[in-house]
């Protein structure tokens, strides 16, 4: 049986957290592919696709260019994100870094689904189907920081979809799930705290799951599932 992963969003700053996945999935057998924007390959991963989530015909390329070379993935995993700051108050981020940041949770996931639901019918039947959106607690927190703006906005709209679309697929036994780091306290890590190792295990662990289950996901920095308590913390820059 032919098993495949691809991980969209591949670049530098991603970093720990998707050589922890391509490793992980390589260990278990798996034909791991990546996509970027610069088509560079990571520890653990097979081949390398060019995308740009901000532009959907390249998500249908990568996917196109991932079963042309092993076959249909039956794992996706979304990275993808951008945060642009408000250089002043809380509406001065210019309207074009604002379409650009949001759509990684809007077009650019809506995109990528479309063709991984697609895929997922066309692999092999036995094979686990999983969509793994990397997210943060941003949606799940007041809303009152204006440096997270663009992210928040883009996060929570990934976080419906991935709602949405566990609800919507779960005959076919498609799992999509908002997978987000959490530190001891329930509350938000920093990006010094992100943890590639958490990733890893979270993920294989979503990945094994016999029924949809959860869709909100909260892992600690040893990979265990963390509780779904309401956050009253709030982030800081």
């Amino acid at each position: 049986m032919s098993l495949v992963a691809l991980i969209l969003g591949a670049g530098a700053n991603v970093g720990k957290g998707v050589r922890a996945a391509a490793q992980a999935l390589k260990s278990q057998g798996y034909t791991v592919v990546v996509g970027s924007r610069s088509a560079t390959k990571v520890d653990g991963a097979s081949h390398a696709v060019n995308l740009d989530a901000t532009q959907p015909e390249t998500i249908k390329a990568a996917f196109a260019e991932t079963e042309q070379f092993a076959g249909p993935p039956n794992v996706v995993v979304f990275n993808t994100s951008a945060l642009t700051p408000p250089p002043g108050d809380a509406v001065s981020v210019p309207l074009e870094a604002f379409s650009r940041d949001v759509s990684f949770g809007t077009t650019g996931l809506y995109a990528a689904v479309q063709e991984a639901v697609a895929a997922f019918r066309k692999a092999p039947k036995q094979a686990p189907k999983a969509f793994i959106y990397t997210g943060n607690i941003l949606p799940f927190v007041p809303a009152n920081k204006p440096f997270f703006l663009t992210g928040g906005v883009s996060k929570v709209a990934a976080a419906y979809q991935m709602q949405l679309f566990g609800n919507s697929f779960k005959e076919e036994n498609f799992g999509f799930y908002f997978a987000s780091q959490i530190s001891r306290t329930g509350g938000p890590v920093t990006m010094a705290q992100l943890s590639g190792l958490a990733h890893g295990v979270a993920y294989w662990n979503l990945i094994q799951r016999k029924e949809q289950g959860d869709w909100d996901l909260r892992f600690y920095e040893d990979g265990s599932e963390g509780p779904h308590e309401p956050v009253h913390l709030v982030f800081q820059p």
